[in-house]
């Protein structure tokens, strides 16, 4: 069994049998994968605090033949985003973006730019004051990394090119907008302002860098948080837990 090592983000960690714990993380090379930590509760030298979610680590795990979990060896810390933890909000906000990617990302497949977003943006949560915007941003920029992206530069339909003078419905099964001619009126589609289509836009073609200059209005917000939230859960099958903590301490 080869040993891999790599940068990971703690996505979740629930205790397993007497000693040990299941750990799911999302790797810097593998993707997301999901692994035992024998001896977890008792082991401070390989663990310690490192299994705890949001923690930014170093993991070396061994490769089990035939089965689905990998065995977790060590961990080393290197970031434990202290500031996150401070304020429950921002615990709240934390928690949704990694309900998101454990649940949205395929288990062992490598997908570097999943772990540079879900990094930047923890950071951001730790550094910054609290936006709930902040969570639209990366909704929309977690599905178009995982290729479903909300289609809002053209119908959905039939193709043709975003129009500002044009009246928009979105779709979520198809998962973008839909112009008017092609829009079914028995089809309970919300309807979605230039406003937000142009702040979609936006969003999804800026560099990752400067995206914590993109503010939604807040119509912009309320409008998006709807659409995104229903298009989720399509893709997932779920209301996410974590957001139902969101909206109750909201």
């Amino acid at each position: 069994m080869p040993s891999c090592k790599s940068e990971a983000v703690i996505l979740q960690a629930t205790d397993y049998a007497e000693f040990d714990k299941i750990v799911s993380c999302y790797t810097k090379h593998y993707g997301r994968i999901r692994g035992v930590a024998k001896g977890a509760k008792r082991s401070q030298r390989r663990f310690g605090g490192a299994l705890e979610p949001f923690t930014h680590n170093e993991v070396t795990f061994f490769e089990k033949e035939g089965r689905g979990l990998v065995r977790l060896e060590h961990c080393r810390i290197i970031n434990t985003f202290p500031e996150l933890t401070k304020e429950i909000k921002k615990i709240a906000y934390g928690n949704y973006l990694l309900e998101l990617v454990n649940t949205l990302t395929p288990e062992r497949e490598s997908h570097e730019e999943v772990f540079t977003l879900l990094l930047y943006f923890l950071n951001m949560l730790s550094e910054q004051t609290v936006r709930e915007d902040l969570l639209r941003i990366f909704e929309i920029r977690l599905a178009t990394l995982l290729g479903y992206q909300p289609q809002v530069m053209r119908c959905i339909t039939c193709g043709s090119d975003y129009l500002p003078t044009e009246i928009y419905c979105f779709s979520v099964k198809k998962g973008g907008i839909v112009c008017a001619a092609c829009h079914q009126h028995n089809e309970a589609f919300p309807e979605i302002s230039h406003g937000t289509i142009k702040i979609f836009q936006q969003v999804q073609q800026v560099n990752l860098e400067k995206v914590h200059r993109i503010h939604f209005s807040a119509a912009s917000h309320a409008e998006g948080k709807l659409i995104l939230s229903r298009f989720l859960e399509y893709h997932i099958g779920r209301k996410p837990k974590s957001l139902e903590f969101i909206e109750h301490i909201s």
